[in-house]
């Protein structure tokens, strides 16, 4: 005969085995629920929060590890896991939501407020009298004057192909990195540029020239406080070109101060600037048209919490904030530059996009790209990208 001649029976012999044992409590107040992390409403836990921000902790400093990041105090260090992890939440909720056209993911910035990345990788409005009323149309720039180039100068637009990647010809150099609170985007655009017309011109591989020596010799443009490309462009046309990365080494990555002008004017720079244009305001088509030649400086309003944490995907401004509201991009406030180095122009409008090397580091975006959104129907263009005149140069 068997020892239990009831399942009942079993049952509450195993219940009260276990309960004298210790592994699970007969009853739970709402008091073991707080110490413990045990359910009351008798559906158990997906995971313990003491688990949970173990884990977070953990995933923190594998983060710190891949970045090389350290803190000076125990508190500073404290305090940026509570950003990191309000951020992961951000980046995973936004994911999960589903309605944007693009994913973010963690990145060099995920311990930054957004207070603070703006203020650390972004620059402030160039001051008014930097901007010229020859933006409002397609120049070219001389030292004689200012002659009116149109489509002489840029292929018409039924001629432009439908695709173009300066990457893929091998005429853009590789990513850089502006460093921590240095407000030279401007410069690394312009930069861009220069490399890539040089090489499209020449046929060579790009030349890595030096964004220093705008940003400590340019007097025309304000350094890591801000500047314009089209400055920098007329800057070098009478300033003897631009040194190669070698012969004047980027050093604001490392210490972000001021530092003097170092440029030897005794020294021979193979790549100089003879002309700047501009391509007219308003108009996503004449970008085209002008990318199609060569790379294009641009401004571009960064002013969302999505793009610190843009991943991969085609950005279209739109961004999800606490409590699900979409908010758009603006361009109001165009307080970064870049270089358009190729676009997608046919298609449905969900297609089209501007190839955009940006210069966070390889560490953000798609290995350092941004794809944004094209052809929409704002007359400035996606977050700005056309209220003012992109701008190219033309090498001598």
């Amino acid at each position: 005969m068997p020892l239990f001649s009831s399942p009942w029976l079993l049952a509450y012999f195993l219940l009260a085995v276990v309960a004298l044992t210790g592994v699970l409590p007969l009853a739970t107040s709402s008091r073991h629920h707080a110490a413990g992390g045990v359910a009351t409403d008798g559906a158990p836990p997906a995971r313990l929060e003491g688990d949970q921000e173990l884990l977070m902790t953990e995933r923190f400093h594998g983060w710190m590890a891949k970045h090389g990041r350290s803190y000076a105090t125990a508190e500073e260090k404290l305090r940026r896991l509570e950003i990191y992890r309000k951020n992961v939440e951000f980046i995973e909720a936004a994911n999960r939501d589903g309605r944007l056209s693009y994913t973010l993911g963690e990145n060099a910035f995920t311990d930054l407020t957004h207070e603070e990345f703006l203020a650390a990788y972004t620059s402030p409005a160039p001051p008014p009298e930097l901007m010229t009323e020859e933006e409002e149309d397609m120049v070219i720039t001389t030292r004689a004057g200012h002659v009116s180039e149109g489509a002489n100068f840029l292929p018409a637009a039924d001629e432009v192909p439908d695709y173009v990647d300066w990457r893929q010809q091998g005429k853009v150099t590789g990513i850089k990195y502006m460093g921590k609170s240095c407000g030279a985007c401007w410069a690394f655009a312009a930069v861009a540029a220069i490399e890539s017309e040089y090489a499209i011109k020449n046929d060579v591989e790009p030349p890595v020239l030096s964004e220093q020596e705008l940003i400590d010799c340019d007097t025309i443009d304000d350094g890591c406080r801000g500047g314009l490309p089209q400055q920098a462009f007329s800057w070098l046309m009478d300033n003897g070109g631009i040194a190669e990365e070698w012969q004047y080494p980027y050093v604001n990555q490392n210490d972000n101060k001021s530092h003097a002008c170092q440029k030897d004017p005794r020294q021979t720079y193979p790549v100089k600037i003879k002309n700047y244009g501009y391509v007219g305001a308003m108009s996503e088509e004449k970008l085209m048209q002008a990318v199609a030649r060569q790379p294009v400086a641009v401004r571009f309003g960064v002013t969302d919490l999505c793009l610190q944490h843009y991943r991969r995907g085609r950005y279209d401004g739109e961004c999800i904030k606490e409590g699900g509201f979409v908010v758009n991009c603006s361009s109001n406030i165009l307080n970064h530059a870049m270089a358009i180095v190729g676009y997608k122009g046919k298609g449905s409008d969900t297609d089209k996009y501007w190839i955009a090397k940006n210069s966070w580091g390889t560490e953000w975006g798609a290995d350092g790209y941004f794809y944004i959104r094209k052809d929409v129907a704002d007359p400035e263009g996606l977050c700005g990208i056309v209220k003012t005149s992109p701008s190219f140069p033309v090498v001598a």
